[in-house]
C-alpha cells in the first residue's frame, strides 16, 4: 500500500460520523463501479442533512428570532 493511500486510510478512520457520508460520496464519484460504469448510483437523501450549520435542537431558539422576526 502506498504511503498516501496509507495517509487516507487513517484520516478516514479519525473521520467523526457525521462526515462520512458526504466524504463517501465525494469518493464514489472518483470511483469507477464494480461493474465497470461510469460512476456509483447516489441516493437521494445523500447530504439532506448536511445544512453546515450544526445540531438544530441546539440553534432552535437562534431558528425561532428569525422565524418570528426578532433578532437577539
Amino acid at each position: 500500500m502506498s504511503t498516501l493511500r496509507q495517509e487516507l486510510h487513517e484520516l478516514i478512520d479519525r473521520l467523526p460520523e457525521s462526515q462520512v457520508a458526504p466524504i463517501l460520496a465525494l469518493v464514489r464519484e472518483s470511483t469507477p463501479a464494480d461493474d465497470g460504469g461510469e460512476e456509483w448510483p447516489l441516493p437521494d437523501f445523500v447530504g439532506a442533512l448536511s445544512s453546515g450549520k450544526g445540531d438544530l435542537a441546539a440553534r432552535s431558539g437562534e431558528i425561532l428570532r428569525a422565524e418570528l422576526g426578532r433578532d437577539t
